[in-house]
């Protein structure tokens, strides 16, 4: 089994895992990364209070600026001021353009802030002189990440919930589907439907569940067939012992009325031996069918088993001819002597009823790449070409056959059986002269 269905899930699960994990990382950290930048609204606020106190500056209205700072401050509910800086050289370098160009006290309005810290940071509006600096604390309204706390359930708790959700409804949809449709067939077939299939509603492929159906479908097929073959077995015998059943029926009636007793309790005896071999080919038929066995271990030769046959058949058939055209020995491996022997003490009987007084029946034998070819030719009247594989079914009638070869019982059914149980075949065909022949095929 190649566990196509193993590889499915593990491929969706592992890759769409992995996906989401990423795109949820990768959503996360970019959520944090916008919540972590102040409004640009709020930025401009913030410098717009800087180009104040700059205006302020200039114009030496030390006063006035130090009352809107403290009302600012006031008003935002926060810290604010404006220093003054100086930084002396103790050693080394003298200070050049790029540090008065980048050094500030506090964070630049564009700068990133960091949402783990609980305290507001210190921004800074750059003035000139560089050594003079606008510092306030950041007011709380313009914290960014005000909606960090419900970014932490969406990404932890909600996104997964419902990815996970969505992926437990796309996997059981797709292993619900074929096992819904494999409880539809299996009640179907429970409530007597046999022609239920579950390919009949789904398309199947090679992963484990098609493998599970395909099976289901091989089981109903041959169930199906097993009941229909046993119904029908069991209808047409009931309707062929009627007649055996009838004559015994008038044979004693005759006995009993003394009308040629002994005459009569041997047709009953001859009548009773026939329901009795009808039965007992019926029920083996049956278990033939059913249980479609493999008969294939024995070892013996083929020649000596037909020899026994045909010399018990010439004695029940002393008016008619068997000749043999076979090689000295024709060994068989693998097979079943009982089944054969059964099989083609039905088909040469079959043959010589068929065949008139005085006529001739040849039975030929033949081995070739490891097969044997085993031919029983009748000189009885021929069989009409479409009928040629119906002679196999039990209890088959030819209504439309010309000549005596009109019926059959369940002798060439049951041969057939017993051929294919040795892993062997049969077939029927009309003799380019006269009569039928019926063309075996075993491994040899």
């Amino acid at each position: 089994m190649k566990k196509l269905l193993f590889w499915r899930l593990f491929i969706v699960l592992s890759l769409g895992g992995v996906i989401f994990f990423s795109l949820l990382h990768s959503a996360a950290i970019l959520s944090n990364e916008k919540m972590s930048y102040i409004n640009q609204s709020h930025q401009q606020e913030i410098l717009d209070w800087g180009a104040n106190v700059q205006s302020l500056l200039a114009a030496g209205k030390f006063d006035e600026l130090n009352s809107w700072v403290n009302e600012l401050a006031i008003r935002e509910e926060t810290w604010a001021t404006v220093v003054r800086s100086k930084i002396d050289v103790v050693s080394g370098n003298p200070l050049n353009q790029r540090f008065w160009e980048g050094y500030g006290i506090g964070r630049n309005v564009e700068w990133k802030i960091h949402l783990d810290f609980p305290d507001n940071p210190i921004m800074e509006v750059a003035l000139t002189p560089s050594d003079y600096h606008f510092l306030i604390k950041l007011p709380a309204r313009m914290r960014p990440g005000t909606y960090m706390s419900h970014a932490f359930w969406f990404f932890r708790i909600i996104v997964p919930f419902f990815a996970f959700l969505a992926l437990t409804i796309y996997l059981y949809r797709y292993v619900m589907t074929p096992l819904n449709h494999f409880h539809k067939a299996t009640q179907e077939f429970s409530r007597g439907n046999y022609d239920a299939r579950i390919g009949n509603q789904l398309s199947l492929g090679h992963d484990e569940l098609s493998q599970i159906a395909q099976t289901f479908d091989k089981m109903a097929e041959r169930t199906s067939s097993v009941i229909s073959h046993n119904r029908n077995l069991i209808a047409e015998m009931s309707h062929e012992i009627r007649t055996p059943l009838a004559r015994v029926e008038m044979a004693i009636d005759c006995a009993e009325n003394q009308i040629d007793t002994a005459t009569m309790l041997q047709r009953i005896r001859s009548e009773v031996i026939t329901m009795r071999r009808m039965a007992e080919d019926t029920l083996t038929l049956a278990w033939l069918e059913n249980e479609q066995p493999s008969l294939t271990d024995e070892s013996f030769d083929l020649a000596e088993l037909i020899e026994a046959i045909v010399e018990d058949a010439q004695f029940e058939y002393p008016d008619k001819t068997i000749q043999i055209d076979l090689p000295g020995q024709l060994p068989l491996r693998h097979s079943n002597q009982r089944a054969l022997a059964q099989a083609l003490e039905n088909i040469i009987r079959n043959g010589l009823r068929y065949t008139p007084v005085g006529e001739v029946l040849i039975i030929q034998g033949d081995v070739e790449d490891s097969n044997l070819t085993l031919t029983i030719s009748d000189s009885g009247p021929g069989l009409d070409p479409k009928l040629q594989s119906a002679i196999f079914r039990p209890y088959f009638k030819a209504d439309n056959q010309v000549g005596s070869r009109k019926g059959f019982g369940v002798g060439l059914a049951l041969a057939k059986r017993h051929i294919e149980a040795v892993k062997g075949n049969i077939t029927a065909r009309n003799n380019a002269k006269r009569g039928l022949d019926m063309v075996i095929q075993l491994p040899a």
